[in-house]
């Protein structure tokens, strides 16, 4: 199979693992099937750990045998689309790790009534301690985002480099869980171009948990960025508030795990 195949048939296969996945409010997370997408609570995984041995992975349940192999180094072996289902699977893992790694659910809950698959993309905190106003005024200002987590300053177009096109405040809006489009800043607030073709994100589940064992419930959104050309990868924005009229924020201490395997031991 030829380099530029492979790598397109690995780009098709995660975006067809990730895109049946719908919102999920309570419960166990679902996870998307390899090849098929089906929403699944578990899956089976076949992959190479060496040049001529391959193991079947049952994912949840084998998700500590699969962080050994990790860190044994079994993911580099396989080709481009095996690769893409090691970084799938320890995603997978990795997500679900976070949810239960505080084991008690918070009991103050500001969060599950708000439907966060149309949710405006002002009402999100996109950056620790900087609103989206100041963020695409000026994105030197506010802290860099944190790993793992979305940046909408891609999608940011500042008034005096070009004219405003016909938008609204009330297109700066996820529907059904998508956002494409431009963000403009102006003088009047924050202004949104809806364009299909270009890029943006779509939230494809949210899960619910006490991320940082604070007592209040967070809501943990699985995001990806899409209509661009760069390396598809699983994003996370968890987010909680202390009222129900209150803003959003990132939750204190609920950074997320990336970057491959860990030593640092696993709950599941």
């Amino acid at each position: 199979m030829k380099p530029t195949v492979v790598r397109l048939t690995a780009v098709l296969l995660w975006l067809a693992a990730t895109a049946t996945l719908a919102a999920t409010a309570g419960e166990s997370p679902w996870f998307a099937a390899p090849y098929s997408g089906k929403k699944v609570k578990e899956y089976e995984i076949t992959l190479p750990i060496s040049r001529n041995q391959e193991e079947t992975f049952l994912i949840p349940k084998d998700c500590k045998k699969l962080n050994s192999r990790l860190l044994e180094g079994a993911g580099h072996w396989g080709n481009a689309v095996q690769h893409r289902l090691w970084i799938k699977a320890d995603d997978d893992c990795r997500y679900l790790n976070y949810l239960r790694q505080n084991p008690h659910k918070g009991d103050k809950d500001f969060v599950s009534s708000y439907d966060f698959m149309n949710a405006r993309i002002t009402d999100l905190p996109l950056r620790p301690g900087c609103d989206l106003y100041v963020l695409l005024r000026d994105p030197q200002a506010c802290p860099p985002p944190l790993p793992g987590m979305p940046d909408f300053s891609l999608f940011m177009n500042d008034e005096h480099q070009a004219p405003v096109p016909p938008g609204s405040d009330e297109a700066c809006r996820f529907e059904k869980g998508v956002f494409r489009g431009t963000i403009y800043p102006t003088p009047e607030g924050i202004v949104c171009h809806k364009d299909p073709g270009a890029p943006g994100y779509r939230i494809l589940s949210v899960d619910y948990a006490d991320v940082n064992g604070d007592g209040y419930l967070d809501a943990v959104l699985r995001m990806a960025l899409i209509g661009s050309h760069g390396r598809p990868e699983l994003l996370v924005l968890p987010l909680t508030r202390l009222s129900d009229k209150g803003p959003f924020s990132i939750p204190k201490g609920a950074d997320y795990p990336r970057l491959g395997p860990t030593d640092e031991g696993w709950l599941y």
